[in-house]
């Protein structure tokens, strides 16, 4: 079960290549010390704002708890489709669920910003994730879906480099850390 920190919670993390990735960022340290950025309904609405599926939904227990469900099921469909295992039923009948839903439908503001809008604007933005999820097993980019490979990150991202080479999640964040120990452990007296 994943604790809770809230001193020390983390920005939400983005740039990941796919947008059902960025979803399942939302639990960090998923294999050593969980951190779950989706602690409160606030969370889910705050996640769903900066990832620009959704602005100024409501959100409730009830639909933080299916937000969490989906996000695992996500996890665990991408985690045996990467390494070729059967998907459980369970999961990806509740993936395909959600996925059935009316997605948000894009809308423009005064501004001629994007905004997205729907019936049930908290179901539909679930529905969005199940959807890019069901893009994402059923694509091409699963193929270039990697682990980051600083310890302890759990983090999972599409490495669009032209080799297919790269090795973290992100450059400025796990990259930096995990040279900087590098460089540490090279300069370390004997």
């Amino acid at each position: 079960m994943p604790t809770s920190r809230p001193d020390d919670r983390p920005a939400f993390r983005f740039g990941l290549g796919h947008l059902a990735l960025e979803f399942l960022a939302t639990l960090a340290n998923r294999f050593d010390d969980p951190l779950d950025r989706l602690r409160t309904p606030r969370d889910l609405e705050q996640w769903l704002l900066h990832a620009e599926i959704a602005c100024g939904v409501r959100c409730d227990d009830a639909l933080l708890a299916d937000a969490r469900g989906l996000r695992e099921a996500i996890y665990r469909s991408v985690d045996a489709a990467r390494h070729h295992r059967q998907l459980t039923p369970g999961d990806f009948e509740l993936v395909n669920r959600w996925a059935r839903l009316p997605p948000p439908a894009p809308q423009l503001d005064s501004q001629l910003r994007l905004t997205w809008t729907g019936p049930q604007p908290a179901h539909a933005a679930l529905a969005r994730l199940a959807g890019a999820a069901v893009e994402l097993l059923a694509g091409p980019d699963l193929a270039r879906v990697r682990d980051c490979a600083r310890p302890g990150c759990s983090l999972l991202f599409i490495d669009h480099s032209r080799p297919g080479r790269r090795r973290w999640c992100s450059m400025q964040r796990c990259g930096n850390r995990a040279k900087t120990a590098h460089y540490r452990q090279r300069r370390r007296p004997a």
